[in-house]
């Protein structure tokens, strides 16, 4: 923030009060005209307060100088097999996600910066679990991280939404972000806007006869999208990311994915396996019930499509 100086000195800056942000805010949400809005502007009992601009013309220069949102990013991701039309990707930085909802000022009070143990009474003997950073789990990987780090627990979802069944069955799918360190309460309203859209993850229509092949190929190409979008994630859990904090500390901060939102289709899709095949095991649907013990399901290669 380039106007980070004057802002110690003035909490409101550009504005020069608590007052003067609110007229401004009243104004720019009101959709009055240019015209109107000098209008308004030149009345007496406007003339005798202390505002820091008497213009229209100076109140939306004093409006663009204050911090702007996320910034959309648009990449053509090239496909071995032919498609309809180019498949591009819509797609957010996710640090810069991350970093948005990290230093949000309304999560002041409402953020877990440090694991902790929580018990019913002083002699520990039993033990609560409410956020994610009170589990065994925020503490484990604490221990791994340099001491005096701060670890950020991402949230994603995904789910492919019908946008219009009667104007050509419009399809998107969304790709969301949150920090488990949010309150669990806090960050499951939807008035508190704790999850951002992270990236419109692309739905090709590939030219393939088989139908089977292009629902392979449809998969393939969101993981590949997928590991576009989480590049910065995985660069930041290694070597971590200084962050600002809701009150402007720095924080030497660790990225880790710690939960994917999602239903069973889409559950399928990214484990790569079918609908009649455990997610988290090699079993099939014919393995269910068996007392043998199955394999654990791990990475394998994923081909170029």
């Amino acid at each position: 923030n380039i106007y980070a100086s004057w802002c110690q000195q003035n909490l409101y800056y550009p504005f020069a009060s608590l007052g003067d942000w609110e007229i401004m805010n009243f104004l720019l949400t009101s959709r009055l005209s240019m015209r109107a809005i000098d209008e308004f502007l030149s009345l007496h009992l406007m003339n005798s307060l202390p505002l820091s601009f008497s213009t229209a013309k100076e109140l939306h220069s004093h409006a663009e100088m204050l911090p702007s949102g996320l910034h959309w990013n648009a990449r053509v991701v090239p496909t071995t097999h032919p498609t309809k039309s180019p498949v591009t990707l819509y797609y957010h930085d996710l640090l810069d996600c991350v970093e948005s909802l990290f230093n949000h000022p309304l999560f002041v009070q409402m953020m877990d910066y440090l694991p902790s143990h929580l018990f019913t009474t002083a002699e520990c003997i039993v033990r609560v679990f409410m956020e994610w950073m009170s589990s065994d789990g925020a503490w484990d990987l604490q221990l791994k991280f340099p001491e005096g780090s701060t670890l950020c627990g991402v949230i994603l979802s995904s789910d492919k939404t019908h946008i219009t069944n009667m104007c050509g069955r419009k399809v998107g799918h969304p790709l969301l972000i949150s920090l488990a360190n949010i309150h669990m309460d806090i960050r499951n309203k939807g008035s508190s806007h704790a999850f951002l859209l992270l990236a419109l993850m692309p739905i090709p229509t590939f030219t393939h006869p088989a139908t089977q092949i292009c629902s392979v190929l449809k998969e393939h190409l969101f993981h590949h999208c997928l590991d576009i979008v989480l590049e910065p994630l995985k660069q930041a859990a290694c070597f971590g990311r200084m962050m600002s904090d809701p009150i402007g500390n720095l924080c030497y901060c660790f990225t880790l994915l710690v939960s994917y939102i999602v239903d069973t289709p889409e559950a399928c899709m990214l484990a790569c396996v079918q609908g009649c095949t455990s997610l988290v095991i090699t079993a099939m649907y014919k393995d269910f019930g068996d007392p043998d013990c199955h394999l654990p399901c791990t990475p394998t290669p994923v081909y170029p499509m």
